[in-house]
């Protein structure tokens, strides 16, 4: 039951963040005038950075590749376009309340990310697979 549950975890944590990703990537440049309008250092090599991250992120997420070099590069990612573009305490009335709903959902991601940080992708996953091949003899753990 664990191995599913985080297996179905980790598809809809990418079937999340995946879109967003695909998104700037087809639009890092609009991506680096939002964070610099935003007084964000080095504009361009941190969007290219977070698009990067916001594509083969998911992907890894997917397979359960690195998981918690995937989930570490993900949460700051995440952290940094969410304070940057989502400063909703700066705003008033629908707009407050539509960038405050944009960063308390990028806190929860964050927080999924990291219970998936601690938790690795399970028996499903290419990183189990591999420590099974290169331990051969060893039965694989029941949970």
């Amino acid at each position: 039951m664990n191995n599913w549950t985080l297996m179905l975890a980790r598809l809809i944590m990418a079937a999340c963040l995946l879109p967003t990703g695909i998104a700037h990537l087809s639009n890092v440049s609009g991506l680096a005038l939002s964070f610099r309008l935003q007084g964000l250092p080095y504009p361009n090599a941190v969007a290219t950075a977070c698009v990067v991250a916001e594509t083969f992120g998911p992907l890894a997420l997917v397979l359960g590749l690195a998981p918690r070099f995937t989930a570490s590069v993900m949460v700051g990612t995440l952290l940094i376009a969410t304070g940057a573009l989502h400063r909703f305490w700066e705003l008033v009335g629908v707009a407050r309340q539509s960038e405050q709903t944009l960063f308390v959902g990028n806190l929860a991601t964050v927080a999924g990310l990291m219970f998936y940080l601690v938790s690795g992708p399970g028996d499903w996953s290419w990183q189990a697979i591999w420590k099974r091949l290169s331990t051969p003899g060893q039965a694989p753990k029941r949970r």
